[in-house]
């Protein structure tokens, strides 16, 4: 895997809240034990890109290593263990409690979340994890709830396959993975959740009253206004989104938000 992205922000982090939300990327060789008294009773969503270790919860012990999330909450007790014979990579996310008990409220089934799963696409992850950095590191206190709903998205897009159980929720899943994911095509994203892309696409829009390419434009131009506001330039936000060119971002911006991102940028930065 290219580890450029990753090794250019050894170390780096960004946090609102009072320090209460952050999120970053740790490069290190050093081993690393924390037990879940150490960690202030948050949430935390790790995804290892790199290294191995193990952790050990209610008497099960899990391997830890690339292409896998860690998920630790304040009702979980656990002894986290970092090899310290190889180089680790982690992006992270952390989460006050009182965040994750109100995510608790709506999605019950997030205690049954195992503390380490793996991921097919660490690559992909890592994109959607960048976006949520980029936000967390251009916040602040004062405009805290916007970041909301970035964390919510990112943190359901990897709980989904615990959280959306069934046959009945593959719909469910590739719904929240349209609204994070901007890379793949809906081909891609049927295939994934075991339908042929006619299938998926006449459920999708029986179910919510539109297609699944609509849906996902709207929920690109949701991201870009979030970016604009922060003040991103628009030729930022057509890269951050995967746009091939400024002028297709501010096409399929006017189309859903009835003007340009130059206008709305104005009339929105914070």
């Amino acid at each position: 895997m290219d580890y450029s992205w990753i090794d250019v922000h050894s170390n780096k982090y960004a946090q609102t809240l009072n320090g209460k939300i952050f999120t970053g990327v740790s490069c290190n060789t050093e081993s690393i034990h924390r037990t879940s008294r150490m960690e202030g009773g948050g949430m935390a969503l790790t995804l290892v890109v790199s290294g191995k270790g193990e952790i050990a919860c209610d008497g099960k012990n899990y391997e830890i290593g690339p292409g896998m999330v860690l998920f630790r909450h304040p009702m979980l007790n656990y002894t986290l263990a970092l090899s310290s014979q190889c180089f680790h990579r982690r992006c992270y996310l952390v989460l006050p409690k009182e965040i994750f008990y109100l995510m608790l409220e709506v999605h019950p089934d997030l205690i049954s979340v195992p503390p380490v799963f793996s991921v097919e696409d660490v690559r992909k992850h890592l994109d959607n994890f960048l976006l949520v950095y980029e936000h967390v590191k251009e916040s602040s206190d004062e405009n805290f709830f916007s970041l909301l709903p970035v964390v919510e998205r990112y943190v359901l897009y990897l709980l989904s396959p615990y959280l959306l159980k069934g046959k009945s929720s593959d719909l469910m899943r590739a719904k929240a993975q349209l609204e994070t994911d901007f890379t793949s095509t809906l081909q891609e994203i049927a295939e994934e959740h075991s339908m042929s892309y006619n299938t998926f696409r006449k459920n999708f829009t029986n179910a919510y009253g539109v297609s699944p390419q609509q849906y996902r434009l709207r929920k690109k131009v949701e991201n870009a206004k979030q970016l604009l506001s922060m003040g991103y330039h628009c030729s930022e936000v057509a890269d951050t989104l995967g746009y091939p060119d400024l002028y297709t971002f501010s096409h399929q911006f006017k189309q859903i938000a009835g003007t340009t991102p130059k206008e709305y940028r104005k009339g929105h930065i914070l």
